[in-house]
């Protein structure tokens, strides 16, 4: 075989890696495509960033919306003390979040509220996401369905398989005990709440947790507070 024939050849088996190699990435796409990473709330995910477009879309579909910053964020569900007793993690990162020593604006976090869905053809009787002022990316949502919507459980069923179940020792829905359901997907948690309401019928409440991006947002204030720290002992040593 001459030099000629060798090059083309060696350019024929460079093509048919290179089309390996996209054939793969798309085939690796498409498989995360069915079998996202992490959950998802209206193809709000754990990477989504906050923008007029994202607002302008669930705006669309939760009906106006009200926007706070520059208030302590509050993770907790079901009733005081759950978190601590059943996701010790989540109570700790929950601890962080509240932490009492904001320096700027930009360490609140953007809570985005929905409260007016009566009109929209959705299942949701109330609905909570709370962003990273750091970020953009989502730290948790809070979701209430509206009466009767047991169908909320299958459909996740469906989604992420099987969840694990956690029974309430403590009685505080009205005397009745309560039970939870949750998944884990990459770190992150999701868990799903039935509630008895005083008359007995169940209520369900949806709490989605992005852990990486609590974390995330957790050690962006840490490395803050410590610069704030620092310069301000040497405005102390100054004088």
């Amino acid at each position: 075989m001459n030099k000629k024939n060798q090059a083309i050849m060696v350019c024929l088996i460079c093509l048919i890696l290179m089309c390996i190699g996209a054939c793969s990435k798309k085939d690796a796409e498409m498989s995360q495509q069915k079998n996202p990473k992490t959950f998802t709330f209206f193809d709000i995910d754990a990477n989504t960033r906050l923008t007029e477009r994202i607002k302008w879309k669930l705006k669309n579909k939760l009906g106006s919306d009200v926007l706070e910053r520059g208030t302590l964020a509050d993770m907790t569900t079901n009733y005081k003390g759950f978190l601590q007793n059943y996701f010790p993690k989540l109570y700790e990162l929950s601890r962080e979040l509240r932490y009492d020593d904001v320096m700027d604006t930009e360490d609140n976090p953007v809570k985005l509220t929905y409260r007016h869905t009566q009109n929209k053809n959705t299942p949701f009787a109330y609905v909570e996401i709370v962003f990273s002022g750091h970020t953009k990316k989502p730290l948790f949502f809070r979701i209430k369905t509206k009466k009767q919507r047991s169908d909320v459980i299958d459909v996740l069923r469906k989604k992420y398989g099987d969840p694990a179940v956690t029974d309430w020792n403590e009685n505080v829905a009205y005397g009745k005990k309560g039970r939870s359901l949750h998944w884990n997907k990459d770190n992150d948690i999701l868990i799903v709440s039935i509630v008895p309401d005083r008359f007995g019928d169940p209520e369900y409440y949806i709490m989605i947790y992005y852990v990486n991006n609590l974390e995330e947002n957790a050690g962006i204030n840490k490395e803050r507070r410590e610069r704030k720290q620092k310069e301000n002992k040497t405005i102390d040593n100054a004088f």
